[in-house]
């Protein structure tokens, strides 16, 4: 495995000292003392009331530097890069606002383009646009010098930090023969799917079966850009000051998790000034399907792949000592669900797209949960027309008793969601069929409405989403 020029380092986001750290004992293992109402994707960074504003702000401080922002898409895109040994990768750790990283590959890059996925973990201190904004520019300008491309940018807040840590890692081809430069973008031929996401520790879970929640998560989004194949892992773990676990350790728990054909790389280790631990991984997968969005058919509607609510059953489950919910939540959540049945329904290298035979759009249901689905109807200039918000049974019973959550559709490897003609989702529906843990269920069209997401279902969503209260009621179909 190609991995020449990596680094590691230990950074405590405080500068280093033991000023202001928690004075209790942290935790010694990943699911000791773990929060269930924190757990998993349950608070990350707010995407609209931080990331988005300040990736505007970064995109400017970094006009006339040789970085720029890609896409704001669930994962990177890197042309020709289809053998994953053809990929450098080098990792750098720094604490935000106290040293800037280093230059991709020590500035030898030799004219290639280099593409960096980046993971903030961060404290309160720096849940504002400005404030993060600020401190992630300025980290990323110090990245100048060779063409890079901030592929995939991650946020998740540490309760009780100051300041931040940021996780890089840098990749490019090394042994591109005739094929183009990688960068962060469309490909029409075979290509590598690139992404970094971490998530809070899950209260009384083994440290392999962590890691495998946290890996097949961070698959997640490679696998909704189309990449399913030849998967490596880098493990990345922030653990609290004074814990210290060995890479080797930490090697071993994702290598003990997660699925066999997988690769697991030398696993990176950061440690922080706040509460609690992080596990996440970074992912490349190989795709073999054009990747590049089609115009999106004018009479589409989402599937989902399954009911939500699994992150809010193992939560629930948990706060009222309910097993049988909870084990329903731990089921979903180790669940390796690779896409493969939507995944034949998208259009190959060179083909064209087929509105009736090809899903258009592919996402999965995660942090931002039914809203996450919003946003890319959103993004498209349409409007979800919710006719149905699938949720299990026992979830909505168990969140109706107490509201404890805000949103049970918030989910860590949770389902995936396909937008596309009725006729394709017809096709995705048939091959979902002969798929472990299916359950395909239509929640509605997209149409020409004003709002990410309009209710037709008579409100019924507000007893389990609480920003649902806000959604326009639907009028009729258009």
């Amino acid at each position: 495995m190609a991995a020449r020029g990596v680094t590691r380092g230990r950074v405590v986001a405080d500068g280093g000292s033991d000023r202001d750290r928690p004075t209790g004992r942290p935790a010694v293992a990943p699911g000791a003392g773990a929060d269930a109402r924190r757990c998993g994707c349950a608070g990350k960074t707010s995407l609209d009331r931080v990331v988005f504003p300040a990736r505007e702000r970064v995109r400017d401080a970094l006009d006339g530097t040789s970085v720029r922002l890609g896409p704001a898409a669930d994962a990177a895109v890197i042309e020709g890069a289809t053998d994953p040994d053809a990929l450098d990768r080098a990792v750098d750790v720094v604490a935000l606002g106290e040293r800037q990283p280093a230059v991709p590959f020590d500035g030898d890059a030799a004219g290639d383009s280099v593409v960096t996925l980046a993971c903030a973990f961060v404290g309160d201190d720096l849940a504002d646009p400005e404030r993060f904004g600020d401190a992630i520019a300025g980290a990323y300008a110090g990245l100048d010098g060779p063409a890079v491309t901030i592929g995939k940018g991650h946020a998740v807040q540490v309760p009780g930090l100051d300041g931040g840590v940021l996780w890089l890692e840098h990749l490019r081809q090394t042994d591109a023969g005739d094929s183009p430069e990688p960068t962060a973008g469309p490909s029409t031929g075979g290509f590598s799917a690139a992404n970094v996401d971490a998530v809070h520790a899950f209260p009384g879970l083994q440290p392999p079966e962590q890691a495998r929640v946290a890996m097949l998560n961070a698959c997640n989004d490679v696998y909704a850009g189309g990449a399913t194949t030849e998967r490596v892992v880098r493990p990345v773990v922030a653990a609290p000051s004074g814990v210290d676990p060995p890479a080797s350790q930490v090697t071993d728990w994702y290598r003990a998790g997660i699925p066999a054909d997988a690769t697991v790389l030398e696993a990176s280790v950061l440690t922080h000034g706040g509460e609690g631990w992080l596990l996440g991984a970074s992912v490349t997968a190989g795709g073999r399907v054009d990747p590049e969005e089609p115009p999106l058919p004018d009479d589409c509607a989402v599937l989902v792949t399954r009911p939500l609510g699994g992150l809010a059953a193992f939560a629930l489950g948990t706060i009222h000592g309910d097993r049988g919910l909870r084990e329903l939540g731990r089921d979903r959540l180790a669940r390796d669900t690779r896409p493969e049945a939507i995944t034949a329904c998208r259009p190959k290298p060179g083909e064209s797209f087929d509105p009736a035979r090809h899903v258009a759009r592919v996402t999965d249901v995660s942090g931002e949960g039914i809203a996450g689905i919003g946003r890319l109807a959103a993004r498209e200039g349409r409007s979800l027309r919710l006719e149905r918000l699938p949720v299990d049974d026992a979830v909505a019973e168990a969140a109706a008793d107490e509201w404890t959550i805000p949103d049970v559709t918030v989910e860590t490897n949770g389902p995936f969601a396909a937008v596309a003609t009725p006729s394709a989702l017809g096709r995705v529906v048939d091959r979902l069929d002969d798929s472990s843990g299916a359950d395909p269920i239509r929640i509605g069209p997209l149409d020409r409405g004003d709002a990410p997401i309009r209710d037709a279902t008579g409100g019924e969503p507000a007893r389990l989403v609480e920003a649902a209260a806000r959604w326009p009621a639907a009028g009729d179909p258009e």
